[in-house]
């Protein structure tokens, strides 16, 4: 069997469940959106407000963790496992600290969001339901750690069974505050967040027993050494992992903050906004998750001490996601308008939404190559420069120049701002910008030789 079609298979195998695990993850923003959508217009604008707000977060703190994935890779590689259960209990007091820290920062920003949204009725629904999600995010942190230490030591099927069961609950334990079922206050919008937060807390909970029983012997003690961490593997956790989570939120939160500057046009415009950026979401987690499995391959190699398998297994991997990426974004023009029409039965929130959808398909192609090559610069634990360019390309250029045509007069357009569309012309831009500048940092990087590395 030649290299590639070893390392396609090897991909594969990683790939498909942390694919199951990511569409399950963004299932229940997803499952949030679609049942608002059916209690009012109102509800589903502010679930979608408070989406976009909260999913950032979450992201952030999943890119912090992830930072387990290349350090336990390569120390499984290099076969020195007896420090990677001090390390999961560095990870487990990382997720649970930042976890906290994230609560804090959506109710502070739920407070917020009467000044920012004009309709007071939106405002009260998004503020709730903010609170809601927040309650869940400490258990999100000790969930994700675990995930990704069951990701590096190749067993996302794990992981994957336990994020699907959450998801296929998320459904009925919505509906019980949604509509107030068993005599339950009928809560609407707010009764999504709810409902995820207990999921949240339930799918920690379940990682925990697996965990244990398939990666712990069972004189291993784990939670005490939690609440008294080895600092000099929380440090390495955080010190790779918080450029890893700012790059994720500068990509983000861009969204967030665009869905923000649109409330001015009014719901209909929200609404169909977030169906737009839902959809490419949902699409985008195939490349992403191709992406972490590209860190883990690509870490196991660089701790075999195999740079040059390290470097093939990086450029295959950003290669492929470019072609998964084209197919996207096929599909995404060709059904656009019947895509639209499963979010909402509001005729102008389809419209809006299907006409977007163009846009999200073009900006597919760029997105998939910077991923996969951020993905692969995380296995070299290169997470500095891709935080940097994150930065630049995302904000300085992609808000910027979408900002300038959503709210601008442009002569090309009669005199009329482009509105929404604006947006998502940035996006496009900016997105290509990264895709340049981080497979010119992926080629320096991989090609530049290099010694066998520390582990942690």
């Amino acid at each position: 069997m030649t290299f590639k079609a070893q390392e396609l298979r090897a991909l594969r195998r990683l790939t498909l469940p942390i694919l199951a695990t990511q569409l399950a993850q963004i299932g229940m923003g997803t499952i949030d959106t679609l049942m608002s959508g059916y209690i009012s217009t109102r509800d589903l604008a502010a679930v979608a407000i408070g989406t976009s707000i909260w999913l950032p977060i979450w992201l952030l703190l999943a890119g912090i963790l992830v930072a387990l994935s290349p350090l336990a890779s390569r120390i499984n590689a290099s076969g020195q496992t007896a420090g990677l259960p001090q390390l999961l209990a560095a990870a487990l007091f990382t997720g649970l600290a930042f976890g906290a820290v994230s609560a804090l920062a959506l109710s502070g920003l739920a407070q917020f969001l009467p000044h920012w949204i004009d309709d007071p009725v939106t405002a009260g629904i998004a503020r709730q339901y903010l609170f809601a999600i927040a309650l869940g995010m400490p258990s999100a942190g000790v969930f994700l750690a675990y995930r990704f230490y069951a990701e590096a030591l190749n067993q996302p099927a794990h992981v994957t069974r336990i994020m699907l069961i959450g998801l296929a609950l998320n459904v009925p334990v919505n509906a019980l505050f949604l509509y107030g079922w068993f005599g339950l206050p009928e809560f609407g919008g707010v009764g999504c967040g709810i409902g995820s937060s207990l999921v949240f807390t339930g799918m920690a909970i379940a990682m925990a027993i697996n965990t244990r029983k398939h990666r712990l012997s069972n004189n291993e003690v784990l939670w005490r050494n939690v609440f008294r961490p080895d600092w000099t593997q929380v440090m390495a956790v955080t010190t790779l992992g918080l450029p890893i989570g700012l790059s994720i939120f500068f990509e983000v939160s861009l969204f967030s903050v665009i869905s923000l500057f649109l409330t001015e046009l009014g719901p209909v415009i929200v609404a169909g906004h977030q169906v737009a950026l839902n959809v490419s979401s949902l699409t985008f987690m195939i490349p992403l998750s191709l992406a972490m499995a590209l860190t883990v391959r690509v870490g196991h190699h660089l701790g075999s001490n195999q740079p040059e398998l390290a470097r093939r297994t990086a450029w295959l991997g950003v290669k492929t996601n470019l072609a998964i990426a084209v197919f996207n974004a096929t599909l995404m023009v060709t059904l656009s308008a019947y895509i639209a029409g499963l979010y909402s039965p509001d005729p102008k929130v389809v419209e809006t939404a299907a006409g977007l959808l163009l846009f999200a398909a073009v900006f597919q192609l760029s997105d998939a190559i910077q991923v996969g090559a951020a993905g692969a610069l995380r296995g070299y634990q290169d997470t500095l420069p891709v935080m940097l360019i994150t930065f630049i390309s995302y904000w300085a250029i992609g808000l910027a120049l979408g900002h300038y045509l959503a709210f601008s007069p442009q002569e090309f357009n009669g005199g009329e701002p482009l509105g929404a569309r604006g947006f998502w012309i940035g996006l496009v831009s900016g997105l290509t910008v990264a895709a340049i500048a981080l497979g010119y940092r992926l080629y320096k990087v991989s090609h530049k030789p290099r010694l066998a590395q520390p582990l942690s």
